[in-house]
């Protein structure tokens, strides 16, 4: 069969857990390809799969444009949660979903830009079967129904969005007796719908089903068919480099803080100086794949610290007695796979809700998100209104170390209420102690038992074939045909009622 994947653009964070699947389905001899804004095409091809460019491939993609969308105002997220009684959890879900995902889910939907149409034309041109479309490009399921396709999500992380949506149902009419709109992704995505005669079912938001490489544990409960497959550890095609050859002379620890705030923001609020003192004596090698920006504001760099801008952490962790990380999806996964115990930076208490920052600043700051900005690609000053307060920690630090912990493989990290000296020791524990290495590989057996991407081919060929075009295209007439009876009885109806009067 053909399978299309379309992924949010230019991000290693959606591409690289996407590639064991692709691949596996090309093994098993179905033809892939992967449609992404023509930017990505290159990173794509690093993989070897094969690209699809969609939109203007002489121009950038939307987040690095003037009039990219922003993320919705905190009164807004808080009407919201009021409206709907949310508890903590379930905030902390919804402002995942109406602040952080509603960005880049709206940068694809746009009927002023060309990315969503480009992708309907090819899937109505090489006619794939079934279409796996990343969890903020929803344009996929539109490209899916127009050609006639099975479809479903690719979700990587806590599934705020299907989560959020069951919490809209739930509360639709106390949201409209609100005044507010009771399912605004439905609205957000209507107008590309219309485009193409479809109406916004719930279908189109959340697939026909999803594929979660979430562990199931760390999933919330959602009214939605999921199909797990366990997350493979996937950092591209680097060559092995030859000081990870040798074995380390002293326990070694390494230290990642994820791929995204490096592209936004200049400096890690106050979190890599204050670890890095905490290294400071100890006797562990480091090696901390930083760049100048998360570095900016560290005065010196300890001895036993090695700094690098990248490396391969499938290459890296399996020297490693422990790994520091923000509590990424991915490196937590790595991390997993390697067997080794986690440090997972996470500030107790603090919100995910992003505000807006009160006087726009001259330049980049540390903890500051500028809509429209990328270092090293567009740093001019954003439009105004475009500032942003980032919370000093990564969306999913919560869930990620609540596990490690409860697993005793690993431990929290909160560099604002735990002093170097408590840094210090926690760093020391994870990383010599067995009770933490013993509970990572409990953890590996846990990640070992879920369905690997070649273990799924099979399901979503059948699942394929059961929501296909053949039959989803026969049901939906059967459901057509039915409401066109009942409103052809309705007529009827009052038109006895009428000669009887």
């Amino acid at each position: 069969m053909r399978v299309l994947f379309t992924i949010y653009p230019n991000s290693i964070a959606h591409l690289y857990p996407i590639a064991p699947l692709a691949w596996a389905l090309q093994s098993a001899g179905h033809e892939v390809r992967i449609a992404s804004h023509a930017s990505s095409a290159d990173q794509i091809s690093t993989t070897g799969l094969t690209p699809v460019a969609l939109g203007d491939p002489d121009g950038p993609p939307v987040r690095l444009t003037d009039d990219c969308s922003a993320p919705r105002s905190p009164a807004e997220v808080e009407r919201y949660a009021e409206v709907m009684a949310l508890n903590a959890v379930d905030r902390e879900r919804w402002i995942h979903f109406f602040q952080y995902l509603f960005v880049p889910i709206s940068d694809y939907v746009r009927l002023d830009r060309s990315e969503a149409a480009d992708l309907v034309d090819f899937a109505r041109t090489w006619r794939p079967d079934l279409v796996l479309w990343d969890v903020t490009m929803p344009a996929g399921g539109i490209a899916a129904r127009a050609c006639g396709a099975a479809h479903a999500r690719l979700v990587n992380g806590e599934d705020a969005l299907a989560y959020s949506l069951d919490r809209l149902d739930d509360n639709a009419d106390r949201l409209r007796a609100a005044g507010l709109d009771p399912n605004p992704l439905a609205t957000m995505l209507a107008p590309l719908a219309e485009r193409y005669g479809m109406e916004v079912d719930r279908e189109l938001l959340v697939g026909q089903w999803s594929v979660d490489s979430l562990p199931e544990r760390l999933s919330p409960r959602t009214r939605t068919t999921r199909v797990r497959m366990r997350h493979i550890p996937y950092a591209g095609p680097d060559q092995l480099p030859r000081w990870l050859r040798e074995e380390p002379a002293r326990p070694r620890i390494a230290m990642s803080l994820g791929e995204s705030t490096r592209r936004f923001i200049v400096g890690d609020w106050d979190r890599t100086p204050s670890i890095m003192r905490a290294f400071d004596g100890l006797d562990l090698d480091v090696v901390a794949t930083l760049n100048s920006a998360q570095l900016h504001g560290v005065e010196k760099v300890p001895d036993n610290v090695r700094t690098i801008e990248w490396v391969n952490l499938t290459h890296l962790l399996p020297t490693c007695s422990a790994l520091i990380h923000h509590g990424g999806i991915g490196t937590y996964s790595a991390a997993v796979v390697a067997k080794v115990p986690q440090l997972v930076c996470d500030i107790a208490g603090e919100s995910l809700l992003l505000k807006t920052a009160k006087e726009r600043p001259d330049a980049l700051e540390s903890g500051l998100y500028q809509s429209g900005v990328e270092l090293g690609l567009k740093e001019e000053t954003a439009a105004e209104g475009g500032n942003w307060e980032l919370p000093a920690k990564k969306i999913e630090a919560a869930v990620i170390s609540e596990f490690v912990t409860a697993h005793g493989a690993g431990e929290r990290l909160d560099h604002r209420k735990q002093s170097i000296a408590e840094m210090r020791d926690l760093i020391w524990q994870v990383a010599t102690c067995d009770s933490y290495r013993q509970g990572a590989a409990a953890v590996y057996e846990q990640w070992l038992g879920t369905p690997s991407p070649s273990d799924i081919v099979p399901v979503l060929e059948r699942m394929t074939a059961e929501y296909g075009s053949g039959n989803r295209q026969v049901l939906r007439r059967v459901r057509t045909l039915a409401a066109t009876i009942e409103r052809q009885r309705a007529e009827i109806d009052a038109c006895l009622t009428g000669l009887t009067r």
